[in-house]
């Protein structure tokens, strides 16, 4: 059995719990940076503001989960006197951090929907077909006329659209590509990270349900008990 001074045990739960709170801070600040895209502040510091702190978020994380573990271990291997409460405190800490990774997860995937969002539809459209397509060679369902009058509408306002968009604003389109390529490489599988923290500490959670179902049992017998006293003593008078 894995053993450690109980001192550095507790030590090694407030490093954890801190980390937690630092994962709780760095979303709050993700949260923020959510609502400035698409506006004047949505700027290249703020992209690489996202990318430090879902980098950042990721390596707490990592520690986090290994931290638990390591719990898991030494908490197994802990003397019968104080196994109990270290077990709940270790329960507790694992569906803190689990809350945590959970909001982290729910805030990436948002980022990363908001950021497609904001690309340019229009430019997609046009990259997928281009403009100088014969009309003769459109399937009969693209060739749109107005008013008979032979004009091509659809491949006219693609032109139209085309000739609007400038060099600077292809450098923003391939730059906002390139954060959301960031972001997505960034992204956390959170599901499978909460799977594993339930999976480490299984046999805690187990025993601590054994000892709460004892405990309600007995409380459940005592209430039965009163029950049937003062039943007896309502018939006795």
């Amino acid at each position: 059995a894995t053993q450690i001074d109980p001192s550095e045990l507790q030590e090694l739960f407030q490093e954890t719990s801190a980390n937690v709170f630092q994962i709780n801070s760095n979303v709050t600040s993700l949260e923020r940076s959510l609502r400035s895209l698409g506006t004047s502040n949505d700027t290249q510091e703020l992209q690489d503001g996202l990318h430090a702190t879902q980098q950042e978020t990721n390596k707490t994380i990592t520690t986090s989960t290994k931290a638990i573990k390591q719990l898991s271990e030494i908490v197994r291997g802990s003397s019968r006197v104080c196994q109990q409460q270290e077990r709940l405190q270790l329960d507790r800490l694992k569906n803190q951090l689990s809350d945590a990774i959970q909001r982290y997860g729910a805030v990436q995937k948002k980022i990363a929907e908001k950021s497609k969002a904001l690309l340019p539809t229009g430019q997609r459209c046009s990259k997928q077909q281009s403009p100088k397509t014969p009309f003769s060679d459109l399937p009969d369902d693209e060739k749109i006329f107005n008013g008979g009058d032979g004009v091509w509408q659809s491949q006219g306002q693609d032109q139209a659209l085309l000739s609007e968009i400038t060099e600077e604003d292809l450098e923003a389109i391939r730059q906002r590509e390139e954060a959301i390529q960031q972001i997505e490489s960034d992204m956390l599988d959170v599901n499978q990270i909460i799977k594993d923290l339930a999976s480490m500490v299984h046999e805690q959670g187990d025993t601590i349900d054994s000892i709460e179902a004892n405990i309600e049992a007995s409380s459940s017998n005592v209430d039965s008990a009163n029950e049937q006293l003062a039943k007896a003593s309502q018939h006795q008078v």
